[in-house]
């Protein structure tokens, strides 16, 4: 079969698209990926996706002078919904990348389209309609619970509405990131239920056996990855935590630091009296992120509760680490209290914001060498046996062979 995959973000920023490329593709799918081509720092990401890639991609490139261009569309647009909320003008205002993807899409000839996030879900639609086709969407967040119930982003959350009430009912299915988010689509849309499919990664990242320990030199170690190293993520509880912390650990963050954010951190270190203990690290491939993480004593996952889409979402961090065998600490918003019974001592949850009771439970796991060694070996034995692309594929090739055939 034909299969379009579609997304608003760049390739090295979007591993799950990644992920579903290849896993169609493998299951012996012609698979063509849509992108787009916006920030700089993303092109070696990207670059070394499309290098290992075994389908086609076309990277659409929103450079400063095009990206001005269709913003001002966009932000057209967005006026006129404002004043008459016809679907047409809701599908123009959710992203300036909309309608370069639509007009792709449309140009591609294929038997399902798969949107991930709200901006590609209208050119997915579109362009199935146009071709009799089948036409799907990923709900990686929940969207409508990504912004908060303000005001001044009363407008945002009624063109993603109009959107995905607009588009969802007609899908041949729907996938989500992880329950919570499955059940809110659920309640918001009436639709039945999406699919799970975790934000999980293929077994052959893992390290080959689990460790009783890190490696990392200075240690003991916590660990923390993202894309972009910023605000918001709770790190600066993490810091005030390893300064309060007997086993006196070290905490080592991987990726680019947003303009100035290094600095910052570093000074807030300095005056929790954690300097020392504070260590950035370069991003690498992402298919070496597990090899990498396996390195580290513990993972830290510190997402706060500052929208609904936060409380229930499940990171990436939670599965790249027990494929790691790296067992996590993470705050105790809704879905991580959900999952946490299932990876028992492969995850222990403190109180967001609680640097004292984060730090109580990295001395738990760090100040017990027989403790970390059994979570560890727990966590490696939990991500082989349960959370993992390889098992995850079954379902999603269930569904598109499904959507297909009807």
């Amino acid at each position: 079969m034909r299969i379009c995959i579609v997304t608003p973000g760049a390739l090295g920023s979007n591993p799950r698209v990644v992920k579903e490329a290849t896993a169609l593709h493998d299951t012996g799918h012609d698979v063509y990926v849509i992108s787009i081509r916006t920030l700089p720092h993303l092109e070696f990401c990207d670059r070394q996706v499309l290098a290992a890639a075994p389908w086609r991609a076309n990277r659409l490139d929103l450079n400063k002078s095009r990206y001005r261009i269709e913003r001002l569309a966009q932000l057209a647009s967005k006026s006129t919904f404002r004043a008459v909320p016809l679907p047409v003008f809701a599908d123009r205002s959710i992203s300036a990348s909309t309608r370069l993807l639509t007009k792709r899409a449309e140009s591609v000839h294929a038997d399902l389209y798969i949107a991930h996030y709200v901006a590609a879900l209208p050119a997915a639609a579109r362009a199935a309609t146009r071709y009799g086709a089948a036409y799907a969407f990923d709900a990686e967040d929940f969207h409508l619970g990504d912004l908060p119930d303000t005001p001044e982003h009363a407008l945002d959350k009624q063109i993603i509405r109009a959107i995905e009430s607009r588009y969802l009912p007609g899908a041949a299915y729907l996938t989500a990131a992880a329950p919570l988010i499955a059940d809110a689509y659920t309640a918001a849309y009436g639709v039945s239920r999406p699919a799970v499919i975790l934000n999980v990664f293929p077994k052959l990242n893992a390290p080959t056996a689990p460790t009783a320990c890190g490696s990392a030199n200075p240690g003991p170690s916590v660990y923390w990855f993202s894309q972009t190293i910023g605000p918001g993520r709770g790190l600066e509880t993490a810091i005030e935590a390893i300064a309060k912390a007997k086993s006196a650990p070290h905490l080592y963050l991987r990726g680019t630091p947003a303009a100035g954010y290094d600095k910052y951190l570093r000074s807030f270190a300095m005056r929790a009296g954690a300097a020392e203990q504070l260590h950035f690290l370069d991003p690498v491939q992402p298919n070496e992120l597990e090899r990498f993480g396996a390195q580290y004593d513990l993972g830290y996952v510190g997402e706060l509760a500052e929208s609904r889409n936060r409380q229930i979402a499940l990171t990436n961090k939670v599965f790249s680490y027990l494929l790691s065998g790296v067992p996590s600490i993470a705050t105790d918003i809704p879905a991580h209290r959900q999952i946490a019974p299932e990876l028992g001592e492969a995850m222990t949850l403190f109180r967001l914001d609680d640097a004292a009771a984060l730090a109580s439970a990295i001395d738990n796991a760090l100040l017990y060498p027989q403790r970390l060694a059994a979570a560890r070996a727990h966590a490696w034995h939990l991500g082989q046996t349960r959370y993992n692309w390889d098992v995850e594929l079954a379902s999603l090739t269930h569904f598109v062979e499904k959507a297909v055939a009807c």
